[in-house]
């Protein structure tokens, strides 16, 4: 494990015992938790069927996706490095609905196909090999199963500034962020069959009193409207993909 990723297990720990708030835990504001709850939502009942599916939540942090998909019908295991982020998870669901394990992204303690689906939010901008990542994932998805990832845009507009400053100066970002072309690449060349792309808009923490805009909705459509504007605009992409047969 290399400095990068000591200093985010660190962190997530730290989330962990310093606050209650499930977004804090996260390490998300509470409207960008919401947001990808309800985009992971809505691509569940979209496209994965009513079938109860086995599936891994890969980076489950306070097990937010462990509850929204067991509350959904599916048998979910939640899987994270950090203990306390794993307590937190438990102490939040007493109704059990999922399973909790402690492991690594890059070692998943599963068998081969032992997975119909994979979630993973919320990990991938705090991994130094995002695509040994990916071929875990598709190592423990079934023929056919799916995944759900989300990563941070490498080309927001609003971040552009900073990471170019941050280049100038030789320093480097404190969070790992992708185009979604490349996302799709390392999905190709793992066995996976890239299917939609949904991106998530948030403004500035600074002007958080802008929230109103997206949370209706209209904002995000008009966006995705425009040809190329998702590629500057999104803060996120949640990427649904399903591995070849």
């Amino acid at each position: 494990m290399d400095k990068f990723e000591r200093e985010w297990r660190t962190r997530f720990e730290k989330f962990a015992l310093g606050h209650s708030e499930e977004h804090l835990v996260s390490g998300w504001s509470r409207q960008g938790l919401l947001r990808r709850a309800a985009a992971v939502r809505r691509l569940v009942q979209e496209h994965l069927g009513p079938t109860p599916l086995r599936i891994l939540d890969l980076g489950c942090g306070a097990g937010t996706y462990v509850r929204l998909l067991g509350g959904l019908g599916h048998r979910v295991v939640g899987l994270d490095y950090s203990m306390p982020s794993l307590r937190r998870a438990r102490e939040s669901d007493p109704e059990r609905v999922g399973q909790y394990v402690e492991g690594e992204a890059y070692r998943l303690p599963f068998r081969a196909n032992s997975f119909d689906a994979v979630v993973g939010v919320g990990i991938f901008q705090a991994l130094g090999s995002a695509e040994q990542a990916v071929e875990q994932i598709l190592r423990v998805l079934r023929p056919g199963g799916w995944m759900i990832i989300e990563t941070l845009n490498a080309a927001e507009a609003i971040l552009a500034p900073r990471r170019a400053w941050l280049g100038l100066r030789g320093s480097k970002d404190e969070v790992r962020a992708y185009s979604p072309r490349r996302v799709k690449r390392w999905l190709t060349a793992g066995g996976a069959r890239p299917l939609r792309q949904v991106g998530i808009y948030l403004p500035p923490r600074r002007l958080a009193w802008l929230n109103w805009a997206f949370d209706s909705r209209a904002l995000p459509r008009l966006f995705e409207a425009v040809p190329g504007a998702p590629l500057i605009a999104a803060h996120a992409f949640l990427t649904l993909a399903r591995k070849r047969d």
